[in-house]
């Protein structure tokens, strides 16, 4: 028996000696002096370094550990195989296959491999992109495409994508809310931000926009009138010309 009941309560449970020496006593504010604790020592096999020096992996019991100095530099070999390749995304882009382009690259989660493909994809092709997209990959590709809404000036374009996600994937972005959250709200940041500025200068330019405008719709009624009156000409000498004959 001790302080805290029978002993066997606290050496059973696979606790190991440190554990036990660690349990305060009643009213200590510390532990007890005497308790050791050392670090596990893992046995590497293998370690490769990356040619920029910014990544390095090691190879041990417990797998392969891939570390990196770039937060947008995530291994993830989920579904990943040997024909999973850069070569490979930058062959379907060449023979237009974008959705499968836009798969590898996601896959590799490299994200200036996954820019470079969302890139290249017309316009009128990401609705049919979109709909290939598994769930999976759904909040990788929304945190990319909130960081394009950002930096890139194609505004309309990644607009489109964003509008297109959230047509076809909402449903299950809805049922899995916790999940999708934190992207949502990075690419909401992006577009409100983007909406503030472009808000901030209309207004400061609504009277030249205005103007502009008004100049535009002068233009188009003189081209109208000009256009009534050859025509109104072109009548009239062909009925001259009736009344000859």
């Amino acid at each position: 028996m001790t302080d805290f009941g029978p002993i066997d309560e606290h050496a059973d449970g696979g606790e190991d000696e440190t554990t036990y020496n660690a349990l305060r006593l009643p009213g200590a504010k510390r532990g007890d002096d005497g308790s050791r604790s050392s670090k596990v020592e893992v046995l590497t096999r293998q370690v490769a370094f990356s040619n920029t020096g910014r990544e390095w992996s090691a190879v041990s019991g417990e797998g392969l550990h891939v570390y990196s100095l770039d937060n947008d530099m995530l291994f993830d070999p989920i579904s990943l195989t040997e024909a999973i390749t850069p070569a490979a995304v930058k062959a379907k882009l060449q023979y237009k296959q974008y959705s499968m382009a836009l798969k590898f690259s996601i896959h590799l989660n490299e994200e200036a491999l996954i820019k470079e493909v969302l890139g290249e994809i017309p316009f009128a092709e990401i609705e049919p992109v979109v709909y290939t997209v598994s769930p999976e990959q759904l909040e990788r590709l929304m945190n990319v495409i909130a960081t394009l809404l950002e930096t890139s000036p194609h505004i309309e374009y990644y607009l489109k994508w964003a509008l297109q996600l959230l047509k076809t994937h909402g449903m299950h972005m809805e049922k899995h809310r916790s999940t999708f959250m934190r992207a949502f709200r990075s690419m909401h940041k992006s577009i409100q931000t983007k909406h503030d500025g472009f808000k901030n200068i209309c207004n400061s330019n609504k009277y030249t926009l205005e103007f502009v405008e008004s100049q535009a719709k002068l233009q188009a009624k003189l081209a109208a009138e000009k256009v009534e009156a050859i025509q109104t000409e072109e009548e009239s000498a062909n009925a001259g010309a009736s009344q000859k004959v």
